[in-house]
């Protein structure tokens, strides 16, 4: 819990450098990647929308992290996140959900086709059992084979007692008793987040995203500054000038420029999204611009 606190404080600390903050949030990715993908599969019931509402939740986080009061709260308040994702990835749109057990047979190099199956039959036994299981019931079950969780870390994911998440799985494993789920855990784990860096790498090409854009100076209408992306480098380009830009070591939310001594210092609204940039040449304020695309 210590640790918790410790990283939702520094990602939050605008007297902490911009990297040392998004250092802090890396680690939170590290730990919430698996339950993130899990609530958000649970919902969707489709690997890869599930893994993109889930970069999204993060990228939110991030952005409204300053709205968090008690940092404590940060796991049921992701969740919640996650949720919003998911169901922004589905508003107005009819979209095909993976049952569970479509494409997740996992290939055997065993000789017997009587044996293979069996053990498929078993299996899909299995996965249309926990299609049927309540929602609530289905996310404990994920949470727990995607990711061997503890109780504590369920219990204050879902914001519910520990009592209440100890009662949910053993009805869900009593509902699913006499199913191997080993076959289940393995075809989850092989998707789960934490298998490699790609998720965690595409979180923190978002999270510099978000400074992308067209930003045009409210007193100098013409100038207007273009920051890009480009490989794993931001770009800024104005008056036909091209500047490598770079997360600051001793200021807040701002980047620099490596060619000279210049900086924009970023406004964020109410839901954490870029509004302004707030330029500075060595020292002295240049003028404030809006972003506009």
């Amino acid at each position: 819990m210590n640790q918790l606190r410790n990283l939702v404080l520094k990602a939050g600390d605008t007297n902490s450098t911009l990297g040392e903050r998004h250092q802090a949030f890396s680690e939170l990715v590290r730990l919430f990647q698996d339950m993130a993908y899990a609530a958000a599969f649970a919902k969707l019931g489709n690997y890869d929308l599930a893994e993109e509402a889930a970069q999204r939740a993060f990228i939110s986080a991030w952005q409204r992290l300053e709205q968090l009061r008690t940092p404590e709260a940060f796991p049921g308040w992701f969740r919640r996140i996650v949720l919003t994702e998911c169901n922004r990835l589905t508003r107005g749109k009819h979209l095909r959900s993976t049952s569970l057990d479509e494409g997740l047979m996992v290939v055997s190099d065993r000789t017997d086709p009587q044996t293979a199956l069996e053990q498929d039959e078993q299996t899909r036994a299995l996965f249309n059992a926990i299609n049927e299981l309540p929602a609530n019931l289905r996310l404990i079950v994920l949470l727990f084979y995607v990711k061997e969780y503890s109780q504590t870390d369920i219990s204050l994911f879902l914001e519910v007692p520990l009592t209440t998440v100890a009662k949910r799985l053993y009805s869900a494993r009593h509902r699913l008793r006499g199913l191997t789920a080993n076959k289940f855990k393995a075809k989850l784990r092989a998707r789960r987040p934490s298998r490699n860096r790609t998720f965690a790498d595409k979180v923190r090409a978002g999270i510099y995203d978000d400074y992308v854009g067209q930003y045009q100076f409210e007193l100098r209408p013409d100038l207007i500054v273009t920051i890009k992306k480009e490989g794993e480098q931001l770009i800024g380009e104005a008056a036909a000038q091209r500047n490598v830009l770079f997360a600051a070591d001793d200021s807040e939310n701002e980047l620099r420029t490596r060619e000279f001594d210049g900086c924009g210092k970023f406004v964020r609204d109410g839901q954490g999204r870029i509004t302004h940039v707030i330029y500075y040449e060595f020292g002295r304020e240049m003028g404030l611009a809006k972003k506009f695309c």
